[in-house]
């Protein structure tokens, strides 16, 4: 629990102290009214004793008392009744708030993860505690609270103080025999009585009474005072001497004396009222902003700081969230104590004081019953009106030093004196009657027991059972407890516990429940009081049994409050906390909200200040608290408590429970009209965390919206327009503000061209891709030099991009901003009149400071002038669904030069008020609010050094501000009659326009693609004309057609655009032909494009270029795969001019399907296969008139072509960078294959340049040796252009004709080329070791394919021999062995005719000789078997040898090994490979 001002035993002491009665003439009365105080009040300030005193217990031990107080009371004053009772609780809970330290904050305390801003006192808690004491009814169970004196006072002013003081003596007695269930209670019958004469020792000038018979007042009083001691006793009577100061002093001194009557008086109804003007103001953990209670008059009106039980009034407020009926406080003037009982009654709830505080077999009617009605007339008539008529001023105005110190020396000798030795007399009176008559009460009570009552337990009957056990006044019973109160009050508390502890006994056997929880009750504290903490310990459980027996036995909740209120603090005292907080939870019930509410909120600080805090039990408890708050309609006390948890729950993914308490809070402060909270409050609710239910969510943002709407409507009640300068900022949509994207320039539409396909490349993926494309522009502008100063230009700016630099916008051209926005929620939001917020700095020449320009301003004028400078574009309605996250996009153009800044987003947030969906929203059934969200990016993470790896630093992200520059020429393209869709090596015909919508010229105008096989704008001889594709030839020849190429360049991606006059007016268009080719992979493909053009005249030295992007989708369909492979060709003569020809055997498949509903290729006519090299020529070899060659769906045809090289020397007459074209058309009309668009995509071809850098880079690798004259035995270096026609069948069934052409390169001989690339999956590496071996490295060797075949070998011999086997058993037949050197050097070569090839040679070849050699016996090489013949390069030389054959049959004499070395080591030598057999057919001509 809390802290408090008093410690345990100041609290145990204050409650439990000795009361007095007073009893007062009404010339007393007025002497006391000089100072504004009735007599009561006059010496309560007094009533604590600063010394020490004495006094003995029935055992005559002397005990010491310290502190001792008592405790004065009005006779006549009579306790409030129930309703009065309740009010004045929940008035003083309501008026008593937290109080803050300076600085406005809390005390921050730290728990494990959680640092909570706690209140270490609850002063409302006391204050409830003081009233409740105060209010609760005396009863007959116990006698602490009874009065053990009677003071009656008298003026020395009487006309006869003598019969003054017996009357009043005689109006008590009267009062304590015949009124016995009158307040006050008495002790016993024999009290004290003490007399006290009452003399002003200034005679004030409104005396009222007649004083001419007596000169000397002084004298007077002595006399009278001398009669009293003679009459009453001396040691009971007393003269004290107030008033020292005249009324006119007083008035006319102004002294800051301190006022010691302050804080015991009760505050009227103007010092309460004040109080609630001065409202607290304390702080909401969750929010950090300051609530301030008390902003204005209007708002403690309309909306109290609690409410009466039961009052229930409509609301002020109107809106849908307020449809319920709320409570409200009853209002202030409904009086205290002057309302009838009736009316208030009806007013109220049922609170716990109105219960019946002892059981009707008590006979005692309490105060607070609601059988009771409150009647004035109780209160003395005199004194009433002399209250209702006191001077307004301080209090104690007339009274001296002097006079406060006989006022303390009154009260010492009445207690000293006169209470003290009285309590002495009872005690032993007491103690002497419990010892003679206990013992007889008790037989004749256990004698009529048992013969009446039959036998009943000794023990503690069960709590449902309601007996109850009357005793009279003088039972040796409560004689006991007597004992043990006067004990217990005047300090003696060992005493007192031997006494409850006895007394309980005979309670539990009597079964006087009431009586038994009294005594276990006070024997608890007892023990507490007493003893040391250390030496004894607290016993808890008495505590507890007589807190259940009041519960449960007695039905008695007040004094088992007062009980728990009393217990709680010994038990804080003792660092019990968990204890007290289950005792707190105990009381707890739903007769009294309030009650309950202050109980939770005590033990939720229990839990927080064990020696382990309990946070969570903490929050959890303070929950309920608040709850209880609320439904007590303390509205403040509630929204703190509720505020309080809020610290815990926050962060800790309790969602649900934290979107209850931010609920509660929003609802408790509007009600309490601090609609910044509520608004604040609810903005919580809308999170991405939320775990509600849609409807729910739903009913939340209406809650908020109708809120904030409240709060803007009411700044511009109280300051004639929205009091914020800004918009407000609303907590959804979300932004993703590191997602943003900004593009510099035109966003191309769609609608430009047919096709529909062409756009942007928004893509980030794709930077690297378009810097490498900018960089081969700028270095063809620059004659291949790219400057020092050069950045990639950014057009679209995105969080992976390098935003280190400001954007440039130009005048006159859009910027498109692409903002993320996210719904958290699970219901639909409805954005209208979505746009942009700005700012703008302009740049004025001459002007040193222009003015920052914005369009986040309330005004419609400023926004029009501010659209004039930068035209922004007005979304009007944005729907997003819910939890999704859609991207926006915005358009800013700007008009005049400067910086502008993109701040953010402003919107109207609107929700239906109904969860139908198939409503339409409109201005009647929703609610909006006008707002704005921020647009913070964030830079990327810096970890260069090593203070910024062990920090947390960014750097700068500028992609929101832009430098607008003055006005460029800008470029726009088109593409007419684009494709969507292509055919593998589909050749299309399109046509480029470029038009400059800009103000000024522009030149240089250049393209660059990412792939440069795909495009071609001509270059080769006359373009053919627009929409044609091929150019033919006039006349068709019998033979191949040889045409020269001097074209073969190194192939750029880089293409200069011509212009009319090398320049682009303004406003001016030209149309540029091109052609593409379709991919030879099938697929989706994207080719990118970038345009790049210069201004003729520059105004900003920054900018020297600009750039267009595009990115075209092309669907690449399946069409014709073409596998060719070249041989080479069997020669017998020795010098025909087709030595070293080859023989190209060509697999062309149409490789389409059917397909429903989608495109194919129905059949693929080939028109011409043409061949592009600088050594070879084609030629067909069928014999016969050329036919249509037509290759249906999934068909495969077969076609041979012989490539021979050319008769002259073309290194000489042509040069080395030549390239010759020859055709075989197999159609009518002929295609000049050395002309745009053919040649172009054969030198554009991707295959064709990485055969080019392949050989480049492997000549450049062989550092050591240089095999390319070796390597050029197997090269042939020719391309294959397969020209052909397609018959396609659309996807709506529509005949389309399309051409294009296939590439193959034919690299080497006995090697399948195919006409689309693949690729070689690389092996794995052998993993990586640490150790470093030596290894001797190799000499390097050419490859084995090139070693094998480095000659050419032919057979010449005749192919059927006749020969008479009779005559002649063996038939020779001479073979000439032709051998030619494939190679650019001399070789060495050995003929070995035997029968090991491999004698020679230490490898084993066996797989190229003929394995029929080991098994024929009838053929064999006669003559020479080992020939060794030398060869220069490119030298061909016959070799004469002689067959032998024993039998008629078939022979292959391609029977022999042939071995080459190349480097005069008759060792390395190699086998060369020859399988083409060569076959002689021996015939036997003999007769039979």
């Amino acid at each position: 629990m809390a802290l408090c001002k008093q410690t345990a035993h100041e609290f145990i002491q204050n409650t439990f102290s000795p009361a007095v009665a007073v009893l007062c003439s009404p010339d007393a009365e007025v002497l006391c009214q000089k100072n504004n105080l009735t007599f009561v009040e006059l010496v309560q300030p007094f009533c604590r004793l600063t010394t020490e005193v004495h006094i003995r217990d029935p055992n005559n031990i002397p005990h010491t008392i310290k502190n001792l107080k008592i405790t004065m009371r009005d006779m006549n004053m009579q306790l409030p009744q129930a309703v009065t009772a309740r009010k004045m609780m929940n008035d003083v809970v309501a008026s008593t708030q937290p109080q803050l330290v300076e600085g406005g904050r809390g005390n921050v305390v730290t728990f494990g993860s959680y640092d909570l801003q706690l209140s270490a006192s609850t002063p409302w808690y006391e204050a409830y505690r003081d009233t409740f004491l105060k209010v609760l009814p005396p009863s007959d169970h116990e006698f602490l609270s009874h009065c053990l004196s009677c003071i009656f006072v008298v003026s020395s002013g009487h006309s006869d103080p003598i019969t003054a003081f017996n009357s009043l003596s005689s109006n008590q007695h009267q009062q304590q025999t015949q009124f016995p269930t009158k307040m006050p209670r008495w002790f016993c019958p024999g009290i004290l009585k003490y007399y006290v004469l009452l003399h002003d020792v200034v005679e004030g000038e409104d005396a009222k009474y007649d004083i001419a018979q007596y000169h000397n007042l002084t004298l007077r009083a002595e006399a009278v005072y001398q009669s009293m001691k003679s009459t009453f006793g001396g040691q009971n009577c007393h003269l004290l001497h107030i008033n020292s100061r005249s009324l006119h002093t007083a008035e006319s001194m102004h002294t800051d004396l301190p006022d010691p009557w302050s804080q015991f008086l009760n505050k009227n109804n103007s010092e309460a009222n004040s109080r609630k003007r001065n409202k607290a103001r304390y702080y909401i953990a969750w929010e950090g902003a300051e609530y301030d209670t008390g902003s204005s008059s209007v708002v403690d009106d309309a909306f109290p700081s609690k409410v009466s039980e039961g009052a229930i009034e409509n609301s002020t407020l109107t809106g849908p969230i307020l449809s319920n009926s709320s409570l409200v406080d009853m209002s202030p003037d409904s009086g205290e104590g002057t309302a009838s009982s009736g009316s208030l009654a009806s007013e109220t709830f049922d609170h716990p004081l109105s219960e019946p505080s002892l059981d009707s077999m008590n006979h005692i009617e309490s105060p607070l019953s609601q059988d009771k009605s409150y009647d004035p007339e109780l209160n003395h008539s005199s004194s009433k009106a002399k209250l209702t008529d006191r001077r307004q001023g301080g209090h104690g105005i007339c009274l001296t030093t002097s006079d406060q110190d006989r006022i303390k020396i009154f009260m010492h000798e009445l207690c000293v004196r006169a209470l003290i030795p009285w309590t002495e007399r009872q005690m032993k009176i007491l103690n002497e009657q419990h010892a003679s008559r206990k013992g007889i009460s008790k037989s004749l009570f256990s004698a009529t027991k048992r013969w009446f009552g039959g036998n009943k337990p000794t023990g503690q009957v069960a709590a449902n059972q309601n007996t109850t056990v009357v005793y009279t006044s003088d039972a040796p019973e409560l004689q006991m407890r007597r004992l043990g109160d006067l004990a217990f009050l005047f300090q003696m508390y060992d005493f007192a516990y031997n006494t409850y502890h006895a007394a309980k006994r005979d309670f539990n056997n009597d079964h006087a429940w009431l009586h038994y929880a009294g005594a276990l009750e006070m024997a608890c504290i007892s023990m507490f009081m007493s003893g040391n903490p250390r030496e004894q310990k607290y016993p808890f459980h008495y505590m507890e049994s007589a807190i259940t027996t009041y519960l449960q036995s007695c039905k008695n909740p007040l004094y088992a409050t007062r009980a728990t209120l009393v217990s709680t603090e010994a038990l804080k005292s003792r660092k019990m906390y968990n204890e007290a907080a289950l005792q707190f939870i105990k009381l707890t019930s739903e007769d009294s909200d309030l009650r309950s509410a202050l109980l939770l909120e005590q033990a939720a600080h229990c839990y927080i200040n064990m020696e382990v805090p309990k946070v969570r039990k903490y929050a959890f408890h303070m929950i309920l608290a608040g709850h209880r708050y609320s439904k007590s309609g303390q509205r403040k006390h509630a929204l703190r408590s509720y505020s309080q948890a809020l610290q815990v729950y926050k962060g800790k993914n309790w969602a649900l429970a934290e979107d209850h308490i931010n609920f509660t809070l929003g609802r408790q402060s509007l009600n309490l009209k601090q609609l910044d909270n509520a608004t604040a409050a609810f903005k919580h609710l809308l999170t991405e965390n939320s775990k509600q239910i849609p409807s729910q969510q739903n009913a939340f943002l209406r809650e908020y919206l109708f809120v904030y709407k409240q709060l803007l409507s009411q700044e511009v009640s109280n300051y004639g327009s929205v009091h914020s300068s800004s918009l407000p900022e609303l907590p959804i949509p979300v932004l993703d503000n590191n997602a943003t994207k900004v593009l510099v320039g035109h966003k191309p539409q769609h609608n430009q061209d047919k096709s529909g396909h062409i756009g942007y490349d928004y893509s980030e993926s794709n930077h690297p891709r378009w810097a490498a494309l900018e960089e081969a522009l700028v270095s063809s502008a620059n004659n291949g030099i790219i400057p020092v100063t050069h950045r990639p230009t950014i057009q679209c700016f995105t969080n992976k991009t390098d935003n280190r630099f400001n954007p440039v916008a130009y005048v006159g051209e859009p910027v498109t901003v692409e903002l993320f926005l996210v719904n958290p929620l699970k219901v639909v939001l409805v954005l209208n009149e979505v746009t942009l917020l700005w700012s703008f700095l302009p740049s004025i020449p001459g002007q040193e400071k222009p003015q920052l320009i914005t369009n986040e301003v309330f005004s419609s004028v400023k926004n029009t002038l501010a659209n004039e400078i930068i035209h922004t574009q007005v979304i009007d309605e944005i729907v997003l669904p819910g939890s999704e996250r859609s991207p926006i996009q915005f358009t800013l153009t700007p008009h005049q030069t400067g910086e502008l800044r993109i701040v953010g987003i402003c919107y109207n947030l609107s929700s239906s008020l109904t969860d139908d969906r198939n409503i339409k929203p409109s201005p009647a059934n929703t609610v909006f609010v006008r707002g704005k969200q921020r647009l913070d990016v964030q830079g990327p993470r810096l970890n260069n050094t090593k203070e910024e790896k062990s920090s947390k630093a960014y750097g700068p992200d500028r992609r929101l501000d832009l430098v607008v520059q003055p006005e460029m020429p800008q470029l726009q393209v088109s593409f007419c009659n684009f494709p969507k869709s292509l055919l593998c090596g589909e050749v299309h015909a399109v046509m480029l326009q470029f038009t400059n919508i800009g103000t000024s010229p522009l030149h240089k105008l250049k393209l660059a693609t990412s792939t440069p096989e795909f495009i071609t704008l001509g270059g080769h001889g006359e373009l053919p004309k627009f929409p044609c594709v091929y150019q033919s030839v006039s006349e068709v020849s019998g033979e191949e057609t040889k045409c020269c190429c001097n074209t073969k360049d190194k192939v750029s991606s880089v293409m200069d655009i011509p212009l009319p006059n090398r320049t682009l007016q303004p406003k001016n268009t030209v149309s540029v032909p091109a052609w593409v080719r379709g991919n030879d992979i099938g697929g989706v493909h994207d080719v990118h494009f970038m345009f790049y053009y210069e201004p003729v005249t520059t105004n900003t030295p920054k900018v020297r270029h600009r750039l267009q992007r595009h990115t075209a989708v092309i669907n690449t369909l399946e069409s014709l795969s073409v596998r060719s492979v070249a041989r080479r060709a069997n020669s017998a003569h020795q010098n025909s001019a087709a030595q070293g020809s080859c023989v190209i055997s060509c697999e062309m498949e149409n490789i389409s399907q059917v397909q429903t509903n989608r495109a194919y290729v129905k059949e693929i006519q080939v028109n011409q296969v043409s061949c592009a090299s600088d050594l070879w020529s084609i030629k067909y070899l069928n014999s016969q008139d050329k036919s249509d060659i037509t290759v249906g769906c999934r068909e495969t045809m077969h076609l041979c072509l012989k490539a021979t090289k050319s008769a002259s020397n073309l290194d000489s007459v042509l040069g080395k960078q030549s390239v010759i074209f020859s055709d075989v058309s197999f159609s009518d009309q002929q295609i000049n294959s050395a002309m745009t668009p053919c040649a172009d995509f054969f030198l554009r071809s991707k295959s064709h340049n990485n055969v080019e850098d392949s050989t480049q880079n492997k000549v450049e690798n062989r550092g050591e040796k240089n095999f390319s004259d070796l390597n050029c035995a197997i090269q042939l270096g020719m391309t294959l252009i397969i020209l052909w026609k397609a018959c396609v069948i659309a996807e709506d069934g529509e005949v389309q004709i399309k051409v294009g052409q296939h590439h193959v390169i034919i690299k080497k001989i006995d090697t399948i080329f195919t006409s689309y690339p693949f690729f070689i999956i690389p092996t794995e590496k052998p993993p990586v070791r640490f150790t470093k071996t030596w290894e001797e490295q190799e000499n390097p060797r050419p490859e084995a394919e090139v070693t094998t075949q480095m000659v050419d070998i032919n057979f010449s011999h005749q192919a059927q021999v006749p020969h008479n086997f009779q005559n002649n058993k063996l038939a020779i037949v001479p073979v000439t062995l032709l051998l030619r050197n494939c190679t650019k050097t001399s070789l060495d070569i050995l003929v070995d005719t035997s029968k090991s090839p491999d004698r020679l040679n230490n490898r084993t070849e066996e797989k190229f000789v003929n394995p029929e050699a080991h098994h024929l016996t009838s053929f064999s090489w006669v003559s020479q078997t080992l020939t060794k013949v030398n060869l220069d390069a490119n030298q061909q030389r016959a070799v004469h040898m002689t067959a032998c054959f024993s039998k008629p049959g078939i022979y292959n004499v391609n029977r022999l090994s042939v071995f080459v070395t190349y480097n005069k080591d008759a060792s390395e030598m190699v086998l060369q490979k020859h399988p083409s057999p060569s076959v002689v057919v021996v015939e036997d001509v003999s007769t039979e």
